[in-house]
């Protein structure tokens, strides 16, 4: 695979962050919603899968429609498709991690109301999200000029994510946006797919 040794040796530490996540399910479960079970968890999961999904797909057709590509990346088909599910996996086991690290500093020093340990879990993960973009993504993927309103966008469609890990465990669900959105993004920086509907 053209996968290039600085994104495998990310998804190296993603997958320690995974196995930490994983092995520590059972505490993690301790700082995630209590409201697991309640009357309208059905009814309301799906509104917030959908609203998952609509985000998800919105910040991938945006970004394909305004992020200026300098350069068309070398990868083949099945490049991307091990990337986007590596990645897809591995590093929303890693946001993850850093959503639980936030949780957790909340529980233990400031509050125990469930929503402030949300808000604490998701600053945790946008920290980290905020910075691993600039410092690595826009070093290793193909040359290209963000299209700054996405600073807005993706972490509106990561508060989906995390919502519906927090509110529902739904570790399967938000992988396979993640899965999604990198296929359709890193598609258009590698492949001439989408160039005929660029609006830059």
């Amino acid at each position: 695979m053209a996968i290039e040794t600085n994104i495998w040796i990310y998804w190296f530490f993603c997958a320690i962050a995974t196995v930490l996540v994983i092995f520590n399910r059972k505490f993690a479960d301790t700082l995630l919603s209590p409201d697991l079970n309640s009357p309208q968890k059905d009814q309301n999961y799906k509104i917030s899968l959908i609203l998952g999904w609509v985000f998800t797909l919105l910040a991938s057709a945006i970004y394909i429609l305004f992020t200026a590509k300098k350069e068309t990346g070398s990868y083949e088909l099945t490049d991307l498709i091990g990337f986007s599910f590596f990645n897809g996996v591995l590093e929303q086991f890693m946001f993850i991690f850093w959503f639980l690290v936030g949780c957790y500093l909340a529980q233990k020093k400031f509050a125990k109301h469930s929503m402030v340990i949300f808000v604490f879990g998701y600053i945790g993960y946008f920290l980290y999200s905020g910075l691993i973009h600039p410092l690595f993504w826009f070093q290793v993927l193909p040359d290209h000029e963000p299209f700054m309103p996405m600073a807005f966008i993706l972490p509106l469609m990561s508060i989906f994510w995390m919502w519906l890990f927090w509110r529902y465990r739904a570790v399967v669900a938000i992988s396979i946006m993640h899965i999604v959105i990198d296929f359709l993004t890193v598609g258009h920086l590698h492949f001439p797919w989408f160039e005929s509907i660029q609006l830059i």
